[in-house]
């Protein structure tokens, strides 16, 4: 049947285009936006051009201890406060622009992002504050990170080239030693070489610790990963008058990655040497002790330092990464964090407490070498 053009058609009522279900629709969209907006952990705000809050999602309100319905029409200086009202509204759009910036509040950075906006007539600035302080703190250990590896090739360089003239001053002095009789000379000429070899030592040293490498597991003397790690901070120990005592137990072989261990004795002894100097102590003291469990087969290292304690709130935590008690400038809040993992990945431990005269870590490893002599006293 064919269709009859000339029919009228039937006329639309407007009330089925926007009826009470349409209404209901975009009821239904607008609470959901809202909800979506208050979900946020971002604050998020509307000022009108008198500073007043004309619209705010619940993450704002909840932390400053408010209703979001209490906030609106409240001046943005009352619900934030002069100073970080200051901060924000420092931040407002111009000329119609979005504007976004980082700024300082209190303790935490935020990035505050500004959007213009026309409503009725009204000229309001749509805020939305994000708190980026983890962010920003962990960028900026990336670059400290990225510094530090950058001066590790640069010390491996360095050491290269003083590696050069410190090997014809030790040839040197020993061709000098075997050409003179004066006893007096022959003293002074051994101090010589002695103080060259000392360098050397420190020289090969830096380059060990400071080379890339795969992990290697080898027969090491906990022993003598412990005086190098010291040799390695001997100048600023002595600059800064913290003494150094060892107590070695003879029997202290373990199978490990030396450079890993070392790397571990060195940030517990920093660690230590920054306590001390931290609080201007000029009697420092560092004891470094080993002993072997015979019934165990565990290597126990003792690092005792006569700084000031740690504070309980942190003592639980000074091995999460990037936690640090210390100023900005001093320590990366890594070291005791890597030393963690590595001893871990060893089979080992490393735990940290106060004592009666400052603080003491305790590193255990399993030596994980057959048949050492049952010596030392042994649990």
């Amino acid at each position: 049947m064919s269709e009859d053009r000339t029919a009228p058609k039937p006329a639309i009522d407007g009330n089925d285009a926007f009826g009470p279900g349409h209404v209901q629709l975009i009821a239904q969209s607008q609470r959901q936006w809202m909800a979506i907006i208050d979900a946020m952990t971002d604050y998020i705000f509307v000022l009108d051009d008198e500073e007043k809050i004309v619209k705010v999602n619940s993450s704002l309100a909840q932390t400053v201890g408010r209703h979001p319905r209490e906030l609106i029409g409240a001046s943005v200086r009352e619900v934030l406060g002069d100073e970080q009202a200051r901060e924000v509204l420092s931040s407002e759009a111009h000329a119609g622009r979005t504007q976004t910036c980082e700024k300082a509040i209190g303790e935490d950075v935020y990035q505050i992002s500004v959007f213009p906006l026309r409503e009725d007539g009204r000229t309001l600035t749509i805020h939305v504050m994000k708190n980026i302080t983890e962010v920003k703190r962990l960028k900026d250990q990336l670059y400290h990170t990225d510094k530090l590896a950058s001066i590790g090739l640069l010390v491996s360089g360095v050491a290269h080239e003083i590696n050069n003239p410190l090997t014809g001053t030790i040839a040197y002095t020993e061709l000098l030693r075997m050409k003179v009789q004066d006893e007096d000379t022959l003293k002074d000429l051994k101090k010589i070489l002695d103080s060259a070899e000392r360098c050397k030592k420190i020289v090969d040293n830096l380059l060990t610790f400071s080379r890339q490498r795969m992990p290697s597991k080898s027969i090491e003397s906990i022993n003598a990963l412990i005086d190098r790690a010291i040799d390695l901070r001997s100048y600023w120990l002595r600059s800064n008058n913290i003494l150094i005592e060892r107590r070695y137990d003879d029997s202290s072989s373990v199978f490990v990655d030396g450079q890993q261990i070392q790397q571990v004795i060195l940030n517990i002894l920093m660690n230590a040497e920054q306590a001390i100097t931290g609080v201007g102590m000029r009697d420092g003291r560092i004891v470094f002790t080993t002993r072997y469990d015979r019934v165990r087969r565990v290597v126990l290292i003792t690092v005792e330092n006569n700084g000031p304690s740690i504070p309980l709130r942190a003592l639980s935590r000074i091995f999460d990464p990037f936690f640090t008690t210390k100023p900005v400038g001093v320590g990366t809040g890594l070291g005791l964090s890597i030393s963690h993992g590595i001893i871990s990945e060893h089979g080992g431990s490393i735990t940290a407490a106060n004592n009666e005269s400052g603080v003491v870590f305790t590193v255990e490893l399993p030596t994980g070498v057959t048949g050492l002599p049952p010596t030392g006293d042994g649990a």
